[in-house]
C-alpha cells in the first residue's frame, strides 16, 4: 500500500543533507502560512517573503505552489498507508483498533497536513486531485476490510458510507477546551473510544477497556480546577 513520495526537488544535484534540510524548512514554513491564511490567499510574493527567499529560489526547489500543496497532502496519506502496514499484527479487532489509534496519533505531528488534506484539496490540479483521491480510496478500502474482518454487520453501501464518514471525521479532528488540557495518552484514549463508539452500530457487542471513562473524568477534573 505504501508508495515512495516523489517530490519536485528529487534531482541528483539537490540531494545533499544541507539542501534537503533547507527544503524541509521551506515546506514547514509554507505549511504554516497556508494554514494561517488559506492556500488560495497566499500569493507568491508573500510566500517568498515568509520563506526568506526570492521567487527564483522557490522555483529552484519546487515546480509551483500547487506542487508543494500536493506533496504535503501526499505525505500525509503515505504516513497513513505506512500506519496500515505497521498495524497488521494481532486479532481482527486489534488490527482495526490499531489502525484507528495510529490515525488519531498522527494528528500529534501532522495536524496542519490534515488541515490541508480536508480544506485545500480543491486547490489541486485535476491530475494531483485524482492521485490523492486514489490514495484515500486505497486507505478507506483497507479500513473497510478490517471493519468487515472485525465482524461488522451491515449492507455494503452502509459499511462504505460508515468508513468514508469515519475517515473524514478522523481527518478533521480538533480537540480544544478542557480536552486540550489532557495529556497525550488521555487525548488519544478519549478520541479512540469516541470513534469506536460511533462504529458500535455496525460492530458486534464487545467489552470496552474503560479508557473513555478515565478520559472523561480527567476532563471534569480540568474543568473544576
Amino acid at each position: 500500500m505504501n508508495t515512495k513520495r516523489k517530490t519536485s526537488h528529487d534531482c541528483p544535484d539537490r540531494t545533499d543533507d544541507a539542501s534537503l534540510a533547507r527544503i524541509e524548512q521551506i515546506r514547514s514554513k509554507a505549511l504554516e502560512l497556508f494554514a494561517e491564511r488559506g492556500f488560495s490567499q497566499v500569493g507568491m510574493r508573500e510566500l517568498a517573503l515568509r520563506l526568506g527567499i526570492g521567487a527564483g529560489s522557490f522555483y529552484h526547489h519546487f515546480v509551483s505552489k500547487e506542487q508543494m500543496l500536493f506533496e504535503l497532502i501526499e505525505e500525509l496519506y503515505e504516513d497513513l498507508h505506512d500506519a496500515a502496514t505497521l498495524t497488521r499484527a494481532g486479532s481482527a479487532t486489534q488490527r482495526l483498533e490499531g489502525l484507528l489509534r495510529a490515525h488519531i496519533a498522527l494528528h500529534e505531528r501532522r495536524s496542519l497536513h490534515f488541515l490541508m488534506a480536508e480544506q485545500e484539496l480543491r486547490n489541486l490540479s485535476p491530475a494531483h486531485y485524482q492521485q490523492i483521491r486514489q490514495m484515500r480510496e486505497q486507505y478507506e478500502s483497507e479500513l473497510l476490510s478490517r471493519l468487515r474482518a472485525a465482524g461488522a454487520q451491515a449492507p455494503e453501501t452502509v459499511l462504505r458510507a460508515c468508513v468514508e464518514a469515519t475517515v473524514t471525521w478522523l481527518n478533521s479532528l480538533s480537540i480544544s477546551g478542557a480536552a486540550s488540557e489532557l495529556d497525550t495518552t488521555q487525548r488519544l484514549a478519549l478520541t479512540h473510544d469516541m470513534v469506536m463508539g460511533a462504529l458500535s452500530g455496525v460492530l458486534p457487542a464487545a467489552g470496552r477497556n474503560g479508557s473513555i471513562v478515565v478520559a472523561l473524568q480527567a476532563v471534569a477534573a480540568a474543568q473544576q480546577a
